[in-house]
């Protein structure tokens, strides 16, 4: 159990609960992420993506208050901000229940976090030791726990239970409380002494502030708890020189633990806490490797020549940044080699040469001649790089029958266009891994939606088969995430608030695939033809494709051009991501049809919603299943809130089926008649 310490925090514990907690998640834009980065500049680019979830509680009605309501987000903001991952939940205070702990983990994050994905859940508030069966067995209590109630609390073995869900190829569990009747066995090796060969290696492993019957301590001079104290500490690179191997960039899971029992034994003597505080660390299976955290200052960062030119100097007629090699611009040097551009060597230097076949490509392509590699420039390197479409391909953007009038059919009321077969290459090699692989892909003659599904037409839906859609849209149970000011997305009534504030000809979102069945079976009733369905993923695509390559450069550019043709971030939203160099005249949802149309008559492929399609989500896009038998479906096209970079054709989201959200909508299709 943890103890504050001092009297003065318990003056403040009347002040430190935060009432109702948070239940948000913040999510890094699905460009290249910020592990990714740091990853691949550490040598471990088989790392994809990182999760975490936090939990929170300082405030008991039967258990002592802790002055700690502040480290949840301590290490929310490290997370997301130093250690670049790329999704983060937080939960708090009289949020965490068990059922919608068991949500977290089941039903949210187990579809989400893949095997080349890593997890880590931190846990801040009490721990409790209970004799059940002559053994000490650990639990950790929530907000309304009573002591003689073990099933108001979280127990280890619910703990264990909920880590066979998450399929990550690392795990990491950090709980900031006391006790005994640990989940797995202490490590068989010193962790502390884990190669780099080793280290990218699977592993699941747990460490806790301290053992049974030993008290942890909270000072108000740290911010909170002296474990989270520590552990950020650590983790910003204090613990890097904590073992026999140096610095060398990484904390790794065993120096962490190392480092965490010198610096809360150098805190006891500072605040005079004379009881022991023992952190251990538990091996939850087999583990070859170790959960790692790759320190930011260990690796150079990309320098703007604009705001940097007292920092190079000139060396051979090449230009030299003193900060070091730009990884980032590696690739780009490798993509224009391999389009061809005269460039002999790749070494990370904006010098005479690389800027040279810069500005070459820049010209090629109609782009702004500023000889750097802008955002422009290289998103068109990327797309420059998918291979061309075959001469037998069957539809070309200046087709005169493509987008006429006599392709255009309405069906129950939806004006659907009839898109031609044809035969595109789906996917890139050179984005993200689960945009790939390149393939030759053949689509089927077929009909599609005009727009999003409306407001309107969904309505006639719920109001034909009596149904209490309203009823889940409020609080306390309000069942849909929408983007918040400060970047986060939250469970919240805002979400449906903000839709029943639209016209009737506004997409219809705030729906999940569940809702999607319904509707589907709804409108297909007494259909006569082809039923209604979801597009497929590569039907999404080809449509995305025949928007064409060659007018990518346009709709790509950071401009006014951009927000005449989609609804995206703009200037107009508070988005840290958004385009601040135009604006579409939305904020948040746009009614639908408000943008130019493509050939073929289609409004907001891009941008305005992501739309769900019938495919499972998979690591990759070639392995795809019907959604009826998944945990993860896939959408695609972008939506208001993104950025520029997932406008990109091959770009996909994984999202869990019971997920709704306020920036999903869907389209429908249907086999040709």
């Amino acid at each position: 159990m943890r103890r504050a310490f001092g009297i003065l925090l318990l003056c403040l514990w009347a002040t430190s609960s935060t009432g109702q907690g948070l239940d948000e998640a913040t999510i890094r834009p699905d460009t290249r992420t910020g592990i990714e980065r740091l990853m691949q500049r550490a040598g471990f680019g088989e790392i994809q993506k990182s999760y975490a979830l936090i939990v929170g509680v300082s405030d008991f009605d039967h258990y002592a208050d802790l002055p700690t309501s502040n480290d949840p987000m301590r290490m929310h903001d490290y997370l997301m901000n130093e250690a670049g991952f790329d999704y983060v939940h937080i939960l708090t205070e009289e949020k965490v229940t068990k059922a919608r702990l068991e949500e977290l983990m089941i039903d949210e994050f187990r579809p989400l976090v893949g095997p080349s994905d890593r997890f880590l859940l931190y846990w801040s508030g009490h721990g409790d030791t209970q004799n059940v069966g002559g053994t000490d067995m650990g639990f950790l209590p929530l907000a309304s726990s009573q002591q003689t109630t073990l099933s108001s609390m979280v127990a280890m073995t619910d703990l264990s239970r909920w880590n066979r869900f998450i399929d990550a190829h690392q795990v990491l569990y950090l709980l900031d409380s006391c006790f005994s009747g640990l989940a797995g066995a202490a490590p068989q090796s010193d962790l502390s002494d884990i190669t780099r060969e080793q280290l990218s290696g699977p592993g699941r492993h747990l460490i806790t502030a301290g053992r049974m019957n030993e008290q942890t301590i909270a000072v108000d001079d740290l911010g909170g708890s002296i474990f989270t104290h520590a552990l950020l500490k650590g983790l910003r690179g204090a613990a890097d020189s904590s073992n026999a191997l140096g610095a060398d960039g990484l904390v790794a899971v065993g120096e962490l633990k190392n480092y965490l029992g010198q610096e809360i034994g150098r805190l006891r003597q500072v605040y005079d806490w004379q009881k022991t505080i023992t952190p251990q660390i538990r091996d939850l299976q087999g583990s070859d490797g170790a959960f790692f955290f790759p320190l930011q200052a260990s690796f150079p960062a990309p320098v703007d020549l604009e705001e940097s030119d007292s920092e190079v100097t000139s060396q051979g007629g090449e230009v030299t940044p003193q900060s070091g090699v730009d990884s980032d611009l590696l690739e780009v040097q490798r993509g224009l080699i391999a389009l061809g551009y005269d460039l002999e060597a790749t070494d990370g230097i904006l010098g005479f040469r690389t800027r040279r076949a810069l500005i070459a490509f820049q010209s090629d392509k109609g782009l702004a001649l500023t000889g750097e590699a802008d955002d422009a420039t290289v998103l068109s390197i990327i797309m420059a790089l998918v291979p061309e479409q075959e001469e037998d391909t069957p539809i070309a953007q200046d087709d005169p029958d493509v987008g006429d009038s006599s392709s255009l059919e309405t069906v129950k009321g939806v004006d659907m266009a009839m898109i031609p077969p044809g035969i595109f290459m789906m996917g890139r090699n050179e984005g993200r891994p689960e945009q790939g692989p390149t393939l030759s892909v053949e689509v089927a003659a077929f009909q599609v939606a005009t727009t999003e599904t409306t407001k309107a037409l969904f309505g006639q839906y719920i109001e034909a088969e009596g149904l209490d859609f309203v009823s889940r849209k409020v609080e306390p149970e309000a069942s849909c995430y929408a983007w918040s000011e400060d970047n986060r997305l939250r469970r919240t009534a805002f979400a449906y608030n903000q839709l029943r504030n639209t016209a009737d000809d506004f997409p219809v979102s705030c729906v999940n695939l569940e809702d999607i069945d319904g509707f589907l079976s709804w409108l297909n009733a007494d259909l006569v033809g082809p039923p209604f369905r979801l597009p497929t993923e590569a039907e999404f695509e080809f449509l995305l494709f025949q928007q064409g390559e060659p007018a990518a450069n346009a709709f790509m550019d950071k401009d006014q051009r951009l927000c005449n043709l989609m609804n995206i971030a703009d200037a107009s939203t508070s988005f840290d991501w958004r385009n601040t160099k135009c604006e579409d005249g939305a904020a948040g949802v746009s009614a639908v049809a408000q943008f130019e149309a493509d050939a073929f008559g289609l409004y907001d492929l891009r941008g305005n919603l992501w739309e769900w399609v019938s495919d499972c989500w998979t690591p990759t896009h070639d392995a795809s299943q019907p959604t009826g038998v998944c945990d993860a479906g896939t959408v695609r096209g972008a939506s208001f809130d993104d950025p520029v970079d997932n406008l990109h054709r091959t770009v996909r989201q994984p999202v869990p089926v019971k997920r709704r959200q306020t920036n999903i909508g869907f389209r429908l299709a249907r086999d040709a008649p």
